[in-house]
């Protein structure tokens, strides 16, 4: 006799099913005519843009005071946060408009004679110190930025 002991053959190799319900297929029935499906918000997909304006916006203005730095310091934050050199110079433009705008509706509504608080320049000196500030800023943070990121490393878009 030998010394192997055989085992039974299996009759299945693959093991038995758990599930206790078959698979339910779903249908769906078509949306009848005259039905639309609209969104409740205006959902955007990547929000870089926007939230760069916003950055370079509210540095801008907290720290209006300062005529040159101020366009600078929030064209390198929304620059940088931009990404890339065309978004960060749109964001640069709209930034120009709107701060410059906000500051002269706030003094509008001041009833104020004169924008007294602009450290002795006019306001067009101010605007132009912030916009030539701004551009330059949004070049130099869009270019701060690195082009290789965690994200890119791994082919993923």
């Amino acid at each position: 006799m030998s010394d192997t002991t055989l085992s039974p053959p299996e009759k299945d190799k693959t093991p038995r099913s758990y599930a206790s319900e078959s698979a339910q297929q779903e249908t769906f029935a078509p949306i009848p005519p005259g039905i639309t499906l609209r969104p409740e918000r205006i959902a955007l997909k990547r929000p870089i843009f926007v939230v760069s304006v916003w950055t370079m916006v509210l540095t801008s203005f907290i720290i209006f005071y300062i005529p040159l730095f101020n366009g600078l310091l929030g064209g390198v934050l929304g620059g940088y946060h931009a990404g890339r050199m065309k978004r960060a110079l749109a964001a640069a433009a709209v930034t120009s408009v709107v701060v410059p705008a906000l500051l002269a509706f706030l003094n509008v509504m001041s009833r104020q004679p004169g924008l007294h608080f602009l450290m002795g320049l006019t306001f067009w000196e101010w605007v132009a110190a912030h916009v030539i500030g701004t551009f330059i800023g949004a070049a130099a943070g869009a270019i701060a930025r690195p082009a290789l990121t965690e994200r890119d490393l791994y082919g993923y878009s």
